[in-house]
């Protein structure tokens, strides 16, 4: 597996609790930029490609967890939409075909631990770019996220659902300084309309944080150069002491560089 998180256990809730659309105009533009066919890795349920797809981009959505692909198909289905949906492990990505851009939202890079198994998706995704495409990366800025780690267990979203549910995610986390990666465990809470818990679930986590440097030699080690560095969807320039993200926005460095 490419990710270190067990998303069959939670796909069906999955959306109940990550319900976020501020990077969706950001990836919305740039696929319009790229005037071709898009790529989305680690695309979990389709949180940025549906929209995509409803924009009448051709979108091809891969990810590892079958049971995140089958919300996805059946989400396609429900809206009437077209879009081509993979299960693979991205480490071994072979599509036959080539891509104006090429996506990985949310962090979700992050949750590769390895540096051999980040070399290995970079090379495939590479091999995925057409020659004057774009490959777009999210990473947590690590200055900024660390702040939040810090073992104790915090209450990171409260939502009601459509029929009154009350759904809670609690977050406890904390960090391996000599790996740079943080363990975690989310617990996944439903309550009904007396307070009284009708369930609850655990996932745990794991995620290699990434200093700018440290990914810069990565994308360059596997042949990319960079574009652009924001620091939020907005395009604002990344700032180490204060942007929420690392977007990574990079080319091929040369077409024979493999």
């Amino acid at each position: 597996m490419t990710n270190s998180i067990e998303y069959d256990r939670i796909a069906d809730i999955y959306d109940l609790y990550v319900q976020t659309l501020a990077d969706v105009p950001f990836f919305l533009e740039q696929a319009r930029e790229s005037s071709g066919d898009v790529l989305e890795l680690m695309a979990g349920t389709g949180r940025v490609s549906l929209p995509l797809i409803e924009a009448g981009i051709p979108v091809t959505c891969v990810d590892n967890s079958q049971q995140m692909i089958a919300v996805l198909q059946h989400k396609l289905r429900d809206r009437g939409l077209t879009g081509s949906v993979e299960q693979a492990d991205i480490r071994q990505l072979s599509l036959n075909k080539r891509f104006s851009l090429v996506i990985i939202p949310f962090n979700s890079f992050s949750e590769i631990l390895s540096v051999e198994d980040q070399r290995c998706v970079l090379g495939r995704v590479r091999s995925h770019l057409a020659d004057d495409g774009r490959f777009i990366c999210t990473v947590h800025n690590p200055v900024v996220r660390l702040k939040s780690v810090d073992s104790r267990l915090h209450l990171y979203h409260k939502t009601t659902s459509p029929d009154g549910r009350v759904l809670q995610l609690w977050i406890q986390e904390s960090i391996d300084l000599a790996v740079n990666i943080v363990n975690g465990v989310e617990f996944f809470e439903e309550y009904d309309l007396h307070g009284v818990m009708q369930s609850r679930r655990l996932l745990e986590f794991r995620f290699r944080v990434m200093s700018k440097c440290d990914f810069e030699n990565l994308a360059r080690f596997t042949g990319f150069k960079v574009v652009a560095l924001y620091g939020d969807y907005t395009c604002t320039p990344y700032q180490e002491d204060r942007s929420p993200y690392m977007i990574w926005v990079l080319e091929k460095d040369s077409p024979n560089h493999f």
